[in-house]
């Protein structure tokens, strides 16, 4: 499935070049991954963006919940337009 794989790819890129580089994580080369994840998982990722800025000790596990609920979802959407593409 190219969905979920897709997204995982890019969560671990923008974590990534977030971790390898100085700049913050809107302004450096992490910018674009992390606006395809933002946008793709935008409930999920408004949610665990917020808890990320509010709270250093959750930041981690915000994150994690992240990247596991969005390849999840990703993959569930992938398996569900497989199934309406075999009807």
């Amino acid at each position: 499935m190219i969905a979920p794989t897709l997204h995982a790819f890019l969560f671990g890129l923008t974590w990534l070049l977030y971790a390898i580089q100085s700049q913050p994580l809107l302004d450096g080369p992490s910018r674009w991954p992390f606006a395809a994840v933002f946008l793709g998982d935008f409930p999920i990722s408004a949610v665990a963006f917020g808890v990320m800025f509010s709270s250093d000790t959750s930041a981690p596990y915000a994150i994690v919940a992240w990247g596991a609920i969005g390849t999840g979802w990703w993959y569930l959407l992938g398996r569900w337009m497989e199934e309406k593409q075999r009807r």
